[in-house]
Order: structure tokens, then sequence, then C-alpha cells
């Protein structure tokens, strides 16, 4: 399991409201929210919690820090209960220091991995103040560490190996899936900058990457061609300006020229962002990716500057009119008084017209934002996975590469393709397809259709009338013996006209391997009671 505290990096404070209406929103996908839990509030109805965790903040008017805290809690294993899910938040946000404060948890399905969201409120709901736990993230690891051994779940590495710019790299590469430019200095030229005996020589080495050395505040940064820059210490520790002029001597600047040797040559690499390298070839979509998100930049600035001149000019229209109207109530002929009520109509009237303009052009820019929103790579597979681009899907499979292997159904021959499913809600970052099929949410990975373990007996007779349906009636289960047993149970229980064969794979990542299991077979034809054995 991975517990994360999901800070606000920006200027302004999280909306507990807002934080709460996008954890129990179902965005129209019947997988989506699960459990939903409400701890040490009177209510357990989202929107009451809501009204009484916003009564309590604003009941603190001392503290300037943010006053939620929002916990992310994901899970390897998806075989677990509600009362081992409520133990395990229970345990987390006690070992926080939040046991008696206010909170909302909701459960989320709609991933690759089952994932809690939890919205905990900082103030205390008697004494008022504020708590701010201090180096959570070494608190979370320790509690992660501890509640994957009490609760046997599948354990993952809390030691934190890459902090700062370097974990946010990591980070941003993992979600954007497009290498960073301390990825690609690690993977390029790192061993040479620390090879470097001389300033000029490590100057060349940059040179020859395309990169410079700049010196910013204390410390160093390195620069590319295309002005992505970043603190040298985050490359590496070796790299930090203290340990260069330790071993280089007082710091010697570029001369100017691009080669100690006198030669202009151009640099023989440079940094691109690109795709993290994999087996599938992506420069023809990336180029296209490329192409579509400065058509949309583009053209999102140009439906900016016609709708700020739209906005501009019915301004100006109505402004106009209230002047005529002013001119006319001047040659009327009335009293002060009367003139004086005429005139406070007209300022009234201008007021409201011009707040009806500017939320016009508000809403109808932020319409504009979404249509031509800037995307990142994966979230731009997503989406072309979503047109039908087969392409863009096995980019995203690919990276489930070297994973432990689901628990799923499959067969030798394909008969028919998860696009025939009655919505596709979704599509993950790892190209598996959430869809439905009447009222049975199928997950289909590629390899097969996966069945959450914990998933109910209806649920699974579903999904397997699907897989018949994709694969015929010989169909191989992939997963653990229990699992296999219970999928070939409800099977017997159903009455399904099907055969199972178990395969085995190789699990990597110190899983263990499944229980060999040479043939399973469930067999029932026409409406008589039918036998089925197991051997």
């Amino acid at each position: 399991m991975i517990a994360k505290h999901i800070p606000i990096n920006s200027l302004r404070k999280s909306n507990f409201a807002g934080l709460v209406n996008y954890i129990v929103d179902p965005q129209n996908k019947t997988e989506r929210i699960g459990m939903v839990r409400a701890v040490n509030c009177y209510s357990d109805r989202p929107d009451c919690v809501i009204a009484e965790v916003l009564n309590t903040q604003q009941m603190n008017r001392r503290a300037s820090s943010d006053k939620t805290y929002h916990l992310v809690v994901s899970f390897r294993d998806d075989e677990l209960s509600e009362g081992i899910l409520q133990k395990i938040e229970d345990q987390l946000c006690e070992g926080l220091g939040f046991g008696e404060h206010q909170r909302l948890s909701v459960v989320h399905h709609d991933t690759d991995h089952l994932h809690i969201h939890i919205a905990i409120n900082k103030i205390h709901p008697e004494r008022l103040t504020i708590h701010n736990p201090h180096y959570d993230y070494s608190m979370i690891a320790e509690l992660c560490e501890k509640l994957e051994q009490d609760y046997g779940l599948t354990p993952d590495n809390h030691e934190t190996k890459k902090r700062g710019a370097q974990g946010r790299s990591s980070n941003i590469e993992f979600k954007a899936g497009v290498e960073s430019l301390i990825g690609w200095m690690q993977q390029e030229c790192l061993e040479q900058i620390q090879s470097a005996v001389s300033w000029s020589e490590l100057h060349q080495v940059l040179t020859d990457h395309g990169l410079e050395l700049r010196e910013r505040g204390n410390g160093f940064v390195f620069v590319s061609g295309n002005g992505i820059g970043v603190k040298a210490s985050s490359v590496d520790r070796s790299l930090s300006k203290a340990t260069l002029v330790k071993k280089l001597g007082d710091y010697v600047g570029l001369d100017g020229t691009p080669s100690i040797n006198g030669t202009n040559k151009p640099s023989s690499k440079h940094y691109e962002p690109k795709p993290l390298r994999n087996k599938h070839d992506t420069a023809r979509l990336y180029a296209q990716y490329k192409k579509e998100q400065n058509e949309a930049a583009i053209f999102g600035a140009q439906q900016w500057k016609l709708l700020r001149d739209k906005k501009h000019q019915a301004i100006e229209s109505a402004q106009h009119k209230a002047k005529l109207k002013r001119l006319l109530i001047k040659n009327v002929t009335a009293g002060r008084i009367s003139k004086k009520i005429m005139h406070a109509s007209v300022n009234q009237e201008l007021k409201l017209r011009i707040e009806a303009i500017k939320k016009e052009y508000a809403a109808a820019y932020q319409d504009s934002k979404a249509k031509n929103r800037r995307m990142d790579w994966l979230s731009w597979l997503v989406k072309e996975s979503r047109l039908g681009n087969q392409e863009a899907l096995e980019i995203l499979r690919a990276r489930k590469e070297g994973r432990a292997a689901e628990n799923q159904i499959t067969g030798v021959q394909k008969h028919a393709d998860s696009a025939k499913a009655d919505v596709i809600e979704t599509i993950t970052r790892t190209g598996t397809i959430i869809c439905t099929i009447g009222s049975t949410a199928i997950r289909d990975g590629g390899n097969g259709l996966v069945i959450r373990a914990g998933a109910a007996k209806d649920k699974i007779v579903g999904i397997l009338q699907a897989a018949m349906e994709q694969y015929g009636n010989q169909l191989t289960i992939n997963g653990s013996e229990s699992f296999r047993k219970k999928v070939v149970q409800v099977a017997m229980d159903a009455k399904l006209d099907v055969t199972f064969e178990a395969q085995d794979h190789s699990i990597h990542h110190s899983v263990k391997p499944h229980v060999p299991l040479t043939s399973i077979r469930s067999t029932h034809k026409g409406k008589g009671k039918g036998k089925g054995r197991s051997r």
C-alpha cells in the first residue's frame, strides 16, 4: 500500500467543500464510488459534513496555514473488506494525530488500483486548534509498513530514495509519461560530468550535450538549449556547487566559445521532452500530439482574444446606452427628486448589465479553456484510445510490463471485442478499459478481462458471460488458487457451459508464484442439473 499527502501547491488554500464534492462525484461512472464514510461528524451525508466542517474551520481565525488535509491511500490488493479498509483508515489518521478530527473518506474503483481519498479537517472540533503533522512523509511510511504487516498486504517500497526535485521529477515522468531533464541527464551525461577533472572539461561535456552551467544564488543550475533548467544538485548530490568547487577549485565560467578547441560545431546531443523509452515506437504519435497541443494553444489564445474583445464591446455598448438615457433625463421636465430617482435607476441597470456581461464572459472563457486545454502525453493517449486509436492503447498497455499478473479471464481465440460494451466509462493510464455491459462493469486489460478478487458472485457471472462472448467457451484463469476455485464454483452454480484451463506466469517484484493447477473444468449443457468435476 502507498499513502500520500496531496498538498495544494499554490497561493490559495484548499477548499474542504471543493475536495469533498470532487471525491463523492461519480462522474457518470458505475465503478468510481465505493464506500463513503464520515468520522467524528453528526451526519454521514457529504453535504452535512461539509457544513459542519466549514463551521468548525471558521471558528479558528488565527491559523494562516491550510486547514484541510488530503490523504490518498492506494492498495495493490483488491480483496479488502470494508471493515479492513476502515481499520486501516483509522490507524493512519490516528498515527498522524487526526484521530479526533472530522473527516470524510471515499473509496474509488475507477483506476488500476483500489484507493481511498480522505478529506480531513485540521482544526480540532473541540479545542479549535490546528494540527500540522511534522515530517508526515516519514510518519506515513512507517505507518504503511506496519499496516502491511498487520493485515498481510502486498508490500511497497516506502524508503524515500529521491527527495526534492528528483522526487518531483520521478513523479512527473510517471504521471505524464515524458522524460524529464533530470532523467535525461542521468542517462546521457552524468558519468562524463562526474569524471571531469577541470572546469573547461566539464563545460565541454555540457556543451556537447546542449547544456550550460550557470550560477544561481548560492548554487548552480543546468540549463538546456530550450530554456528548461534544473538545480545541479537535483541531478546528483555530487554536482552541488560546494562539492564541485572542492573538487575542481574556484569556479571558472565558460568564456563564451561553444568549444574549447575553438570550433563552433553544434552540440551532438540535446535534451528534448520525449516519451519514456519502451518497446513501442512513439515518434509518429508524439509528433501528432505536439502538433495538436500547439494548435490548441494558438486557437485557445485566439478564442480568448475574441471573447475579451466581445466583452469590451458589450460593456462599451451598455455604457453608451446609459449615457443616452442620462441625456434624455436631463432634458425631461421633472423635479429634482424625480430626476435623481431616474438617474439611480439607469445606474443600477448599467451595473447589473455589466455584471451579466462579465458573468457570460467568464462562462464562455472557462468553456473555451476546457475545450483547448493543454494535455499531458498520457492524457492525450487516453483520449486517442477512446476515439479508437489502437496504437495509442498499446502504448498505454506497455506501461504494465513487469507488473504482477492480475486475476483475469482470457482465452486462446478472440471472437469479439470490449468495444461492443454498452458504455466505455474510462480508460486508465495503463490501458485498462472499464466499461459496462448491462449492469456489469467489465475491466479489459488487453490480455483478458480482469476480475476484482472481492467481486460479488453476480458480478463474476456477468464477467464470465462477457468473456465467453469475447473468447468462446474455452477460457483460461490467471490468478491465485483460491481465486480460480472461486471462479469455477461461481460458473458451476450459474450452470455456464464453459471449460477452464489454468495457466501460470512467472511473477517479478518478489510476489509469490501461483500454485500450479493443471486443469479445471465446469461443463453444464441443456436444462438438466448437469455435473461438474475438478481435477
